[in-house]
């Protein structure tokens, strides 16, 4: 009788037992997704590859995406590429499974174009006034770039001179003003305008720009009259 009620016991052990350990769960804590973005301005800018570093803990199932841009990257460091004015969207997301994801992270930036170099005759911005005298005694064209904050090399221009209603262009090869063109400017009379287009310049990639065409209106004060020779005349 004895052996039978401890077979007995000994089942029933067992089985609230076995029923223990099918009810017992074992849970594994996530991480918690940490992203950060590095640099943390919030632009990106046409025509230039951006840089950023993205440091991404809590796993390594993740995707990083632009919407209407191009990413690559080595590693956390990755180059962003845009294309068109407005706002894009950096997404970070977790890749489930079914080729699914969860966004874990979002960071919006402002696509701009960067301007364009801007054009000074000796001195002078683009679209003012100048003393005639000052171009034949300076003689250059240069163009400061307000990204880069640097002075740009010209490489040639055109200048287009009007004579009684007749139009005749002339062109120079570097950044100064040719005998020619520094000789008709010395007979423009207070109020002509000087037009210039075709002006080339070097971009600090090694890229050629050419500047959107400008004009300058020309004026004579007596600031330059006394002891005044023109050179090469």
């Amino acid at each position: 009788m004895k052996k039978y009620f401890f077979i007995i016991s000994y089942i029933l052990l067992s089985v609230s037992a076995r029923a223990q350990v099918k009810d017992a769960t074992i849970k594994i804590k996530k991480a918690k997704w940490d992203v950060r973005v590095r640099p943390a301005d919030s632009i990106l800018w046409i025509d230039k590859e951006n840089h950023v570093e993205i440091n991404v803990e809590g796993g390594s199932n993740y995707l990083v995406n632009v919407k209407d841009g191009k990413i690559k990257h080595r590693g956390n460091k990755y180059t962003l590429n845009v294309f068109t004015e407005g706002a894009e969207m950096l997404t970070v997301s977790e890749k489930l499974p079914n080729k699914k994801g969860k966004t874990i992270f979002t960071k919006l930036y402002q696509v701009k174009r960067i301007p364009d170099p801007v054009a000074f005759v000796c001195g002078v911005k683009s679209d003012s006034v100048i003393e005639k005298q000052q171009i034949i005694n300076d003689n250059k064209v240069t163009a400061i770039h307000p990204f880069y904050k640097m002075e740009l090399a010209v490489l040639g221009f055109d200048v287009i001179f009007t004579f009684g209603g007749k139009i005749d262009t002339l062109t120079s090869t570097n950044s100064h003003f040719t005998i020619d063109m520094r000789r008709r400017i010395y007979y423009l009379t207070s109020g002509s305008i000087l037009y210039f287009e075709n002006i080339y310049c070097a971009m600090p990639d090694g890229r050629i720009q050419k500047i959107k065409p400008f004009e300058i209106f020309v004026t004579e004060t007596n600031k330059f009259k006394v002891g005044y020779r023109v050179k090469g005349l």
